[in-house]
């Protein structure tokens, strides 16, 4: 473990990264899927109030807000476990796996839940549609709005979507946050550590 710490960055492999993103990203996808369904049941069991402003859709901020700060969190995971050193790239390249394991695990506990209860979908997107007919808008935009709405919701639940979108954008972000963990946790590589 001494020696382990003193590591070199330069000698780093991928198999390096998995640990930290791993460990990282399962407790980000966690968070994810835990304030999704509660803000998606909070949503279904809502009267419709015709604001454009549902839980649904800031809810999906707030979870983006939220997961994008595991890059950062990796980072540091890395720098206590594996070494204190860490160059720029590395730390993206080890955000960007953080965010790839947040999207492929929270996916899976979306398809566990759709087989826990299969009418969750259907059910949300019945609210989604009874929140957009509330609104005080002219019937053709009001169809326009349900149509594009429910195919919306329905489609953010399908795994491919999910893996499609979530993935880049997921990836990104917490590439993002994990270089500015590398400028907040990792040590210079010619600073001594104790």
């Amino acid at each position: 473990m001494e020696n382990e710490q003193h590591r070199s960055s330069d000698s780093l492999t991928l198999t390096d990264y998995l640990p930290s993103a791993g460990i990282i990203g399962a407790v980000f996808s966690i968070i994810s899927f835990a304030l999704s369904l509660a803000i998606g049941y909070q949503q279904i069991n809502s009267e419709p109030s015709g604001s454009m402003f549902s839980p649904q859709s800031l809810g999906g901020t707030l979870i983006c807000l939220v997961s994008c700060f595991a890059g950062a969190l990796a980072v540091w995971h890395f720098t206590k476990d594996v070494t204190p050193h860490i160059k720029l790239g590395q730390g993206a390249a080890l955000g960007f796996l953080t965010g790839v394991v947040i999207v492929i695990v929270t996916a899976l506990f979306n398809e566990i839940w759709s087989l826990i209860d299969p009418e969750y979908t259907d059910k949300l997107v019945e609210a989604t549609v009874a929140n957009v007919e509330a609104m005080d808008l002219p019937e053709q935009q009001k169809n326009q709005m349900v149509d594009g709405m429910a195919e919306s919701v329905r489609s953010q639940q399908s795994i491919g979507s999910q893996l499609l979108w979530g993935i880049p954008i997921y990836g990104i972000l917490n590439l993002l946050t994990a270089m500015i963990g590398v400028k907040i946790f990792a040590k210079k590589e010619n600073e001594e550590t104790f």
